[in-house]
Order: C-alpha cells, then structure tokens, then sequence
C-alpha cells in the first residue's frame, strides 16, 4: 500500500510526464525529413479537422446512417446534419474548392449550433494532442507558423513532383522578418517545434461573438504597435504587426464566427477576404496568408435579412449553409433533456417515467408542418417520425414528408424553454415529483415567450396540448397495461425469440431436420401468424414482411449491436397488442369492485400493478398511485383539459385552470360568458 508522500510523488511525475508529452523541438531540416517521410504531417485546417472528426470513428445504424462518434450520445436527432458536416470536411480535406467556403449552422436558438461547434474543437484539441494529429510550427510565431513557409517559391514544385508534398502560403510579416534578419535567410538555422491547439490558450482556436457593440476590426485581423512604426515596410510589418487576433490564432486550425450576420460591414468584409483569398487584410499595412476553417451561426431571420441586401452576393457565393434545426423525434428529445438534466439541480426531484417524453411530445409538436398526407393527423405524423408503427404511413412516407417539408422544425418550442419550465416547477417547495400533466401545465403557462398574442396562435397551441394530452393519455395507458403483467419482458423477448428462430427455419438454406425423427423441421407458421395478425399483415404480405424482419435482426446479430422486442417497430406493436390487456380487461381490474369479497383479490392485483411500476418503471409511490388514478378516469372517458373562450385551459385532473399571457383572470371572467369547448 502506498503511503501519501509516494502517491504524491507518483501524481507530480504523472503531470510532469503530461506536460512533457507534447514537447518536440528541433531544426528545419528533421522537420523537413518528417514531412518527406510522410507528407501528411503538413496537412491544411480542413484536413486536420475532419481527420479530427474522423478520430472519433464513425458506424452506420440498421438502416445504413452514419454515426460519428465525436458527436454521438452528446447531439441527439440531427444525424442528416452531422452527416452534411462531416461531407463538407470531407471535400474540403482534398483540396476542393469548397474549403474556401464559410460553414454556416443556420438554426433557431438553442437548436444546437453551439453544441456542433464546441465538439468540433474539442474534438480538434484531442486529435493533435495524438500522434496522428501533431502539428509543427516555426518557433516563436503568434499564428503557429508552417515550417514549409520557409521553402522559396521555386522549389515547391520540386517538392510536389518528388515527394508529393504540397506547400500552400507565404510566412507572415513577423517570421518573415525573423527568417531575414536573425537567421539570414537560412532556413537550416529556423527551429521547429510541436504545437497543441487550444481555445483557452488561443492556439489554432479562435471565436468571435459579432453582438459586440463596439466592433473593431483588429479584434479579427490583429492590431498594430503604433510605437514600431518607423522604418522600412519590412521592418514595421514584422515589429508592429501583432498578429494577435481570432484570425490569426486560427491559422491552422478553426475559427468560430457566432451571430455572423449580427457583424458589422467592414467585420464581414475581412471574413469575406479570409474566405475567399485565404488573406487577413491589415488597413494599410497589406495582408497576411492563414489557412483556416470558419464556422459560423446564425439563426434564420438574420440570414434572410442578408440575403435581402443588394450587396451580399459575393458574401452569399461563399456560403455553405447547413440546417441545424431542432429534432423531430420524441425519443433523441427526451435524451436531449436527459442530458440536460445530470448538469442541473432536477435531479433532486423526482420525475416520473412520462414526464419527458410528455414535454417532449409537445416541444416536437410544435416544431412540426401539418402532414402533407391526407387522412394523417399531426399526432400520427410525430409518432412515425419517432419510428411508431402508424397505418397508412410507414417509412417511405416520412421520408416523402421530411422532402416536402425541407425547413421543418425551423421553429417551435425550444429545448432551453423546455428546462427552463421543468425547473420553474421543480424549484416549488411544495413539488417532490414532477408529474406530466404538471409540468405540461408549466409549459402552457410559460407560452407568453412563443405565443404572439393572437386569436390563431393561441388556438394552435391549444390544440398541440391537446394531442398531448391525447399521447399521455395512451402512454399512461400503456405503462399500467405492461406492469399488469408479471414478468412482462421476459415473456416479450421470449415471443420475439420463438419468432426469429422461426424466421431461421424458413430462410435457411440448409434442410435442417430433427435429431430424433430425421424429418425436416418446419417454422410453425400458426405461432407466425398468431403473431402478425395483429399488426394486419395479410397472407400476400407475410413473406416480405418476414424477410424484413430477418435481415434488421440479422444484421443487428451480426454487429453485436443490442437489441430487444423494441427495436423494430412491427414487431414492438405485434407483441404489445398480443401481451397487453384489452382496455375493457384493465379497466375491470383497476376499478373496485362493490362486493367486499371480491375487493380483497382486487386490491392484490391492484397493488402488484403498483408495485411493478415502482419497482421495474422508475416511478415513486405517489406517482404510481396517481398514473393509476389517471389511468382509471381516462378509461371512463372522463374529460382532461376544458377550454374557456378558446384562449384559457381548465385542469380537470389535478390541476388549478391556467391562462395564457393576456388572458383575463379566471375569478374575473363573468360566469355567463364561459362556455365550454368540449
């Protein structure tokens, strides 16, 4: 056992190894070696950063997306986004002429443009801390230099001829001077050394916030030592210029432009010259050479805003713009909170099971078109996008509506809204669980942020919670029905087994006979049946069905990806509807019965019910007894939510009535002008 001194000791020489880690120096001539061993070692910005990307590995899920690793389990329901990112690295890394376009995450608040960019630069410091990812640069330079700067003009072409190696750039003023003067022009004589980016030491990671309301351009290009002015221009651009601003502490690396079109004209013209010429204008000192990604946000108004002014054109040809709109799916929103919450004060409070996915339903909701599809509602539209089984609508479909629907989720309820809602009822003294119903009372009462006043607004968020409640209503209902089953899940996953195993009969292409009788074994088509009945597949339908369900299952085996009865959506609601109680069967079992006698087996049954909610589902006593209670009145048909005058919302379950921004107070609304909606 080692005593405190020794582990002291051990951490000291730990750190001092850390910090040595990255530590290299030596002459032009090794680093030069170095490249001509393995010209990557030069790589440009773009390269490096999707190298940066691509260091986190990348899979592809059952239906062939890719996934990458450097956002995955952090940015949840922007997959097609993510993938649009890392296809421009992509191009840009081969020297295309899209690296001299801006990345534009165009998005509303809080939809996750921050989030993509600080995992690019995390993901950036990481890579060149590797040895795949060092970076090399003249020693003592501000903008970290590329040593092959150093090589004249006319002998790059050499270089690329033998070697490969492509040398792109001239030195900045400072090195320029310092190669003249110190070292005469000798490049030999020049070090080298290794440099770790990093956005808290301003090393290849540069931000700017343009909400500035002073901007001054030397903030981006670099400011000037007004007492070094005097001498020749070689002499003043290598001691005057400071080279100390975001974009030059991003050459080689990445710089963020956050709020781009909040800049000011002169702010988007020196971007513009980054872009396009790879140049920083200095104002009468000329320009310097950097190499270097640009990431900017703006949210959609701005950017339609700019592209209104006569003169954004040539600004505009030097955009990519990629959508980070809010997500579409119920289950990545719920993460999204999840996420959320282990960095807040909510989890002192318990909240049950259906609390998130029941703000979730209403945030995605509000971010949805109504369906192109006729016959589809907006309720059913949502669940199949979230992967739920719904006739009439399967997944060609959806991919047919996210088409039509190009700048779906451009808008709607927000994330932070969301939380925000969530802690304001969490933070109430009297509130120890934050039940559904509750906290989508939260988000009704808080909608004077999003709700412009108007009659239609109002009314359309009415009705988003009224499909919410709607949704509650079913998964409410669902939850009881599960936990009325005892060993629910193992006799699901034994359905699923029995089914698949079926499957591999069927499809193999082996005869596979029994061991005793010799006879070939046969799938038991009536279990098959049994099974796909209740999702309405007809006996022309079945094979395809099956091949589909073999292949998903299949695949999964074969990628020793996890998998249980949900993750395939037909087999999830085959197997619900074949283990779940019919309504009329839960509704006798909940409800007391008037015989004394036979209350005794109703309350057993009752209380194995709540207490497999508590125990298997993640729900407290309080909130088990309530989403029985629930339960029970939305099996009679009782009524949830009552709108007042199609502008105020009545509880009818727990609840006080509630009234959005404007309205008039409830106790000062004269009796004879309510009048119920439902």
């Amino acid at each position: 056992m080692s005593t405190p001194n020794s582990a002291v000791d051990n951490l000291l020489l730990e750190a001092e190894q850390e910090a040595g880690r990255h530590t290299w120096e030596g002459p032009f001539s090794e680093y030069l070696t170095k490249v001509i061993v393995d010209p990557s070692v030069s790589r440009l910005s773009h390269r490096l950063v999707y190298d940066a990307i691509m260091d986190g590995g990348a899979t592809e899920t059952p239906a062939g997306e890719p996934v990458y690793g450097v956002f995955q389990g952090k940015i949840f329901g922007l997959d097609d986004s993510l993938d649009r990112i890392a296809q421009y690295f992509s191009s840009a890394a081969r020297r295309l002429e899209i690296r001299k376009r801006i990345l534009l995450l165009l998005g509303p608040p809080a939809s996750g443009k921050s989030s993509v960019a600080d995992l690019i630069k995390e993901a950036l410091e990481r890579h060149t801390r590797t040895e795949a990812g060092t970076v090399y640069a003249i020693k003592g330079c501000p903008m970290q230099e590329e040593p092959l700067h150093l090589v004249p003009d006319s002998l790059r072409p050499r270089l690329m001829r033998e070697y490969g190696i492509h040398v792109e750039g001239q030195l900045c003023p400072r090195c320029r001077y310092m190669f003249r003067g110190k070292y005469k022009g000798n490049p030999a004589k020049v070090p080298v050394v290794r440099v770790v980016f990093s956005a808290q030491e301003a090393v290849g990671i540069g931000q700017y916030v343009a909400t500035n309301p002073r901007p001054r351009t030397e903030l981006l290009v670099g400011s000037i030592n007004d007492d070094k002015l005097e001498g020749d221009r070689l002499e003043v651009a290598g001691k005057a210029f400071r080279l100390d601003g975001e974009f030059n502490v991003a050459n080689r690396g990445l710089v963020e432009f956050v709020e781009m079109f909040k800049a000011d004209d002169h702010l988007l013209t020196a971007l513009l010259g980054l872009s396009q010429e790879q140049l920083i204008k200095m104002e009468r000192f000329g320009s310097v050479y950097a190499d270097e990604v640009i990431i900017a946000h703006s949210n959609v108004a701005d950017f339609n805003e700019f592209l209104a002014k006569p003169t954004s054109e040539a600004l505009r040809d030097r955009i990519i713009a990629v959508q980070i709109p809010y997500n579409t799916r119920v289950s990545d929103e719920v993460k999204i909170y999840e996420a959320m919450i282990k960095s807040s004060g909510l989890e002192n409070v318990h909240i049950p099971p259906l609390t998130l996915p029941t703000a979730s339903v209403f945030a995605v909701l509000s971010r949805l078109k109504s369906p192109n599809k006729a016959a589809v509602s907006l309720l059913e539209k949502m669940r199949a996008y979230d992967g739920v089984l719904v006739r009439n609508f399967d997944a060609e479909d959806v991919k047919k509506e996210r088409i039509h629907f190009s700048d779906e989720a451009m808008e709607g309820v927000s994330p932070r809204y969301v939380m925000n809602r969530l802690s304001h009822v969490a933070s109430k003294p009297e509130v120890s669980c934050v039940a559904p119903l509750l906290a989508l009372e939260s988000l009704w009462d808080g909608l004077n942020e999003y709700v412009d006043g108007s009659e239609t607004r109002t009314a359309a968020y009415i009705r988003l919670i009224r499909d919410t409640v709607e949704e509650y209503n079913e998964r409410a209902t669902k939850d009881v029905q599960q936990a009325y089953m005892e060993r629910f899940e193992e006799t699901a996953a034994e359905l699923l087994d029995d089914y698949l195993n079926n499957l591999i009969i069927e499809f193999s292409s082996d005869i596979e006979r029994d061991p005793g009788t010799g006879a070939r074994r046969e799938a038991d088509e009536r279990s098959m049946r049994e099974m796909e009945k209740h999702i309405d597949i007809s006996d022309r339908e079945r094979r395809q069905f099956r091949w589909d369900i073999h292949l998903f299952f299949t695949d999964r085996k074969r990628r020793s990806a996890p998998y249980d009865y949900t993750s395939e959506p037909r087999m999830k609601a085959a197997i619900d509807v074949r283990l779940f109680p019919d309504r009329r069967t839960l509704h006798t079992t909940l409800s007391k019965p008037r015989s004394a006698k036979m209350q005794v087996e109703w309350a057993r049954r009752r209380g194995a019910i709540h207490n497999r909610l508590v125990n298997a589902y993640g729900y407290c006593d309080d909130c088990a007894e309530d989403t029985v209670e629930y339960v029970i009145h939305v099996l009679k048909g009782r009524t949830v939510i009552r709108t007042q005058k199609k502008e105020r919302i009545d509880w009818l379950w727990g609840h006080e009535s509630s009234s959005p921004p404007g309205a008039q107070d409830p106790e000062e609304t004269p009796e004879s002008e309510e009048a119920a909606d439902d």
